[in-house]
């Protein structure tokens, strides 16, 4: 570059776009839209384009009934998730989002993880995980919105006759 040679420049290759959608038969909303959720997410992590990769970043658009209006939702685990239960406890919440009822649900990858490769334990306590797994949440929730952002409600006193002598928020030891 500095004698003035420069090589012909290489465009990035673009990312894999992993795409799916479903259209209703009629507008749906609540547990249509849970089912409908759930049969999409499974035919994503299906597709050869995965790779045996996890998913970190997932855009949930829907085409609603009302004058032909989008919604969509960007959601970023906490963790590249594989896992479709998972991704399901996600994602189901951000549904109760949609402004109206959809006649087309669609999901698309919006960033990959690492290879799915962690080999769960033969014999896994799932109490043990489940509370790994809050610990880790309440680590990151305290440290997104400080350390007053997890807190439990502590039975002090249950006969008082003022309320507030009742119970205290006390810091959550996961």
């Amino acid at each position: 570059m500095a004698s003035g040679r420069d090589g012909a420049l290489k465009p990035r290759p673009a990312s894999e776009l992993v795409r799916e959608s479903l259209e209703l038969p009629e507008a749906a909303s609540g547990i249509q839209l849970e089912r409908g959720l759930g049969l999409l997410i499974d035919r994503v992590l299906a597709r050869r384009e995965r790779r045996g990769r996890t998913l970190r970043s997932i855009v949930l658009s829907a085409v609603l009934v009302e004058r032909g209006g989008t919604w969509r939702e960007q959601v970023t685990f906490r963790e590249a998730l594989a896992d479709p239960g998972r991704m399901r406890l996600a994602l189901v919440p951000r549904l109760q989002l949609m402004p109206a009822p959809a006649e087309e649900l669609r999901l698309a990858v919006e960033r990959f993880g690492p290879p799915a490769c962690d080999q769960r334990a033969l014999l896994e306590d799932p109490a043990a995980a489940r509370s790994a797994r809050l610990r880790e949440a309440i680590r990151q929730t305290r440290a997104a919105a400080g350390s007053d952002a997890a807190l439990r409600v502590l039975t002090v006193d249950p006969d008082s006759r003022f309320p507030e002598r009742r119970a205290v928020l006390a810091p959550y030891e996961g």
